[in-house]
């Protein structure tokens, strides 16, 4: 007789394929949470991100802030500040504020006593008289005289070039593209900048630009997987093509007319003993490279009528190509190049050549850069003020031995939280209060200026009342912005620098009337 299909048993059924797959997916799972670097866990520490908004409880239940898009044209007729109104300054730490865990409690101790009361006092937070938080840039050496002059250049048809590193929010374009908007609105738009040739993570992009590539490229990036000569040019990424047929293409795209438009295009590249052959083609025109020779950075430039020009790169064959990357630019106006790597640090710039990324920077000519890192920075293991403040000092160090007159700028990293074990509160994670005052000690100490993305967010559990805000502003990691939060983050960063060029032009010597 044979068996009656109703009375097969569970063991049977997990000795099948799907149920094989299924078990070793919830032991990768299980793995991937216990493993102690917190990238690789999925159960976010407040599960109920789990659940649709509308059905989630909080324990907590921070200030709720009114939030909406940026408006553009408000932003550019952005009257005077308003002092204080409606601001509430961050109050000092309690002594007895519950935190994660011993190594939390040392990092909160050594903040407590080892204060930056040797500083200045911190600029007050106003707000805009739209309503938008503002936060000066501390400037006290005058370093970001040099762009506002750039600036000003722009009114004669000058070009003003800012370079702005960071980890995965650049990487994606997020704060940089708001900033870069406005900016370009304001004083002209010089194009896209540099981007890289290829993508390093999934979601690399640029705002108004279409970025395709064939898949016989090779990736080598600051973090993983690295390159043995170091040099990774100003992008921190390098992309290599064994032969030919290969090809990297920028089509840009326009919004309301911004990032539409291209009149110059500059490949940087790498020769090479034995290097290949590779051809630059915008709108009708060609031309060809040949990247064999001596090895060093190289960087060709072709000019071409303005338009909306799609821009391709192929290779030959001859031997391997070795490419960085591609600036789109205008004659006129704001360059504003995003230079994200996924799971960089301050401190990864010190992996590259040093004398290849002098020769890279040297080659953008930058009026600004800006190096805005710090989150990264708070998953260290055991970090200490004094490890960091070394190694920040260094990479500081080597950039304005690089261009010694560039403006320079470090941008504070965002508001980060953890639920609090004991009241289920999500509160400011110490370790990031202690980054955001060792980056202003080096600020100072190296000559840079200073902006302070955590105050201006609100300062102490301004992530916790990010997330709970209507539309929602941070994600539910607890880490990153979501796009509304991004854009307003990039508009604070905006709003600082036309305060600060504001100042700097009050300061200029009055023209006598011809």
């Amino acid at each position: 007789m044979p068996p009656t299909p109703a009375t097969e048993s569970s063991p049977a059924i997990l000795l099948s394929k799907t149920g094989q797959a299924l078990l070793l997916s919830l032991i990768g799972f299980g793995v991937a949470q216990l493993t102690p670097f917190e990238h690789a866990h999925w159960w976010p520490e407040d599960a109920s991100a789990f659940l649709p908004r509308l059905l989630r409880r909080t324990t907590d239940e921070p200030e709720q802030l009114i939030t909406k898009d940026i408006d553009d044209e408000v932003m550019m007729s952005m009257g005077p500040p308003i002092e204080g109104e409606g601001i509430i300054e961050a109050e000092p730490i309690a002594s007895d504020q519950p935190i994660e865990d011993a190594r939390e409690a040392l990092l909160e101790e050594v903040l407590r006593f080892a204060s930056d009361a040797s500083l200045p006092k911190h600029p007050p937070l106003r707000q805009t008289s739209w309503g938008l938080p503002l936060l000066a840039i501390e400037d006290p050496q005058g370093s970001m005289s040099r762009f506002y002059r750039a600036l000003d250049s722009t009114r004669d048809g000058g070009v003003a070039r800012a370079m702005h590193y960071g980890d995965s929010m650049i990487t994606g374009d997020y704060i940089t593209r708001t900033a870069r908007r406005l900016l370009q609105k304001k004083f002209g738009d010089g194009g896209h900048g540099f981007v890289l040739a290829g993508r390093t993570a999934p979601w690399y992009g640029r705002t108004n630009l279409q970025l395709g590539t064939s898949k016989g490229w090779e990736v080598f990036k600051l973090t993983r997987p690295q390159i043995k000569d170091r040099a990774y040019g100003v992008g921190g990424a390098t992309f290599i093509a064994q032969g030919g047929g290969e090809w990297v293409s920028f089509k840009p795209t326009g919004e309301e007319g911004q990032g539409e438009l291209v009149s110059r295009a500059q490949v940087y590249y790498m020769a090479q003993p034995g290097g290949g052959k590779l051809e630059l083609e915008i709108g009708h025109s060609k031309v060809e490279i040949n990247t064999r020779a001596s090895a060093g950075s190289r960087k060709v430039e072709i000019v071409t009528s303005e338009g909306p020009h799609q821009i391709r790169l192929r290779t030959l064959g001859g031997g391997p190509v070795r490419l960085f990357g591609v600036a789109l630019e205008r004659d006129q106006g704001v360059v504003y190049d995003s230079l994200g790597v996924d799971g960089t640090r301050a401190k990864l710039l010190k992996r590259m050549n040093q004398d290849h990324w002098h020769e890279q920077l040297r080659q953008r000519q930058p009026d600004l850069i800006i190096l805005h890192y710090g989150t990264n920075e708070s998953q260290a293991d055991g970090l200490t003020a004094a490890r960091y403040k070394a190694n920040l000092t260094e990479t500081v160090g080597l950039l304005r031995l690089a261009l010694p007159g560039v403006s320079c700028l470090i941008v504070a990293p965002m508001d980060r939280a953890i639920r609090d074990k004991k009241s289920g509160k999500l509160v400011t994670r110490p370790v990031i209060k202690l980054i955001v005052r060792v980056q202003r000690e080096v600020a100072y100490a190296q000559g840079c200026a200073f902006w302070n993305t955590w105050r201006a967010m609100g300062g102490e559990g301004s992530l916790a009342r990010w997330y709970a805000a209507r539309p929602q502003l941070a994600g539910g990691d607890l880490t990153h912005p979501t796009r509304l939060g991004a854009d307003r983050i990039g508009a604070m960063l905006f709003a600082a620098l036309m305060d600060g060029y504001g100042a700097y032009r009050e300061r200029q010597p009055k023209k006598a009337a011809p």
